[in-house]
């Protein structure tokens, strides 16, 4: 939003101004290459950093930088991100040290701090098991000692691989139950190659309607370890973000693209319908997706849902009134005889289904319950368009969606750390939020995320109170 200077207290006088905790839902570690290629030997990766980072793309596939001219031109490589951290060496060595942004928090107007990794997003997209597995593994005990002692306002994630459900149960029960992790980090998709085909010619595979495997025991497993899940991987190389020379063309809506195609998966694969109790996050994809999304799903029920169908089926229609009127209005067309009963026959199919079944909806109530409800998006501080998830005069049923502040700091969206609240409080400044909705979107509605999943989420942390207070009230 604006390009002004920011005074480096900024951030924390409009803390001290609130009466409520700030919560970020996506800070970003950076990893220290040395010590995360050490764990990647260790857990047996021969070449660790080497052996990932030319294949480090969310879909798995070969990075541009590591191919040739000629070789992104013919495998339509795309141009994957480039100075992709900021270059204020206090700010970088904040994201790589988490004791030095632990020490900062204060200065940063942040209370408490989810933390996902950098070059970690793309271990669950390996497509090789090994390296994916080990890779996933080798990173959470790497996480879990760099934010050892830290856990009052610092809380690292574990990266989870979803090629099969078998593994990622596995690798989901290592993270919580041995340790220690609150948080995970799912694979939003799975790309499937094609049998025979070449690498670049694999469907996506969102792990809900129409998957390759049944992920019900991962989906139950969540549950009851009173694990949220998030989904943090982006949609560059599909169709339509394939540039090989623009890296701004493959990045935008890259994320919103691949959270809109896992939420609807997870919605028609009935998923959110046979887990109420299940959480998830959809990140860094900002909540416009998700206001089209619903809106969407509403209105295609109401048109092609059971009820909505029947005006549309073509055994309804009356095919003598239809040639009557044509005949009547088509001048000089010459017309063929019959046409109305001959268009019944070829619309008509017997393959009709209720797509909305297995999500268990009945009325428009259930889709707006399922959305609003277990649904949760990251927003980043400067997305001016945050504030429309909580635009009730025209969501369905009235009902906000569950916006999330996502500092994204780390990466390169952010020059300056100290400048990520005071970008979010623009949002205040502008009239798009209510100082009732500024604080359901930097504190409740995280709070609601992991604490609706596991009510001693917050335990032993700085907003132990106020979660305690949010969940009692909702």
């Amino acid at each position: 939003m604006s390009h002004a200077p920011v005074s480096p207290d900024a951030a924390a006088r409009i803390r001290a101004s609130l009466d409520h905790p700030v919560i970020d839902a996506d800070g970003h570690l950076v990893e220290y290459w040395p010590e995360l290629d050490r764990r990647l030997r260790v857990e047996g990766v021969e070449g660790g950093m080497g052996a990932f980072i030319t294949t480090a793309n969310f879909d798995g596939s070969r990075t541009w930088q590591s191919l040739t001219p000629d070789e992104r031109a013919r495998e339509r490589a795309y141009r994957s991100p480039w100075w992709g951290f900021p270059n204020d060496a206090r700010d970088l060595a904040t994201a790589t040290a988490p004791r030095l942004l632990y020490e900062r928090l204060d200065e940063l107007g942040i209370d408490l701090a989810v933390c996902y990794p950098s070059v970690g997003l793309q271990m669950p997209a390996q497509r090789d098991e090994r390296l994916r597995r080990l890779g996933c593994r080798a990173y959470n005990r790497y996480a879990a000692e760099a934010f050892a002692g830290l856990g009052d306002r610092l809380i690292p994630v574990a990266v989870v691989p979803t090629w099969t459900p078998e593994e990622a149960v596995e690798e989901l029960e290592l993270a919580v139950e041995e340790l220690g992790f609150r948080a995970v980090m799912i694979g939003g998709f799975v790309p499937r190659r094609f049998g025979g085909a070449s690498p670049q010619a694999f469907w996506v595979d969102e792990r809900g309607r129409d998957s390759a495997d049944d992920y019900h025991p991962l989906w139950r497993r969540l549950v009851e370890l009173g694990v949220a899940p998030a989904v943090h991987s982006g949609s560059m190389g599909w169709s339509g973000r394939r540039s090989i020379s623009n890296f701004s063309h493959n990045h935008m809506g890259n994320f919103a693209g691949a959270n809109e195609a896992t939420a609807k998966s997870l919605f028609f694969g009935g998923v959110f319908h046979r887990f109420p109790r299940l959480r998830m996050a959809f990140l860094e994809g900002g909540a416009a997706w998700a206001v089209q999304m619903l809106v969407g799903l509403v209105e295609h029920f109401e048109k092609r849902g059971p009820e909505g169908l029947r005006d549309r089926d073509p055994a309804g229609l009356d095919a003598e009134l239809f040639d009557r009127l044509v005949a009547e209005h088509a001048g000089d067309m010459p017309l063929a005889p019959s046409w109305g009963e001959t268009m019944k026959r070829m619309l008509s199919t017997p393959d009709v289904v209720d797509d909305f079944a297995a999500a268990g909806v009945k009325s428009t109530d259930d889709i707006v319950r399922q959305i609003t409800r277990q649904c949760f998006f990251g927003c980043e501080a400067d997305d001016p368009l945050a504030g429309i998830a909580f635009d009730t005069g025209r969501l369905p049923g009235g009902r906000p969606l569950q916006p999330m502040f996502s500092s994204d700091i780390g990466h390169w969206d952010v020059a300056h750390m100290h400048e990520v609240l005071p970008e979010a409080w623009e949002h205040v400044e502008h009239g798009w939020m209510d100082r009732a909705r500024f604080r359901a979107f930097v504190c409740d509605d995280v709070v609601r995320m992991y604490g609706e999943a596991n009510a001693d989420f917050f335990a032993d942390t700085v907003v132990a109170k106020t979660a305690r207070e949010v969940l009692a009230r909702d």
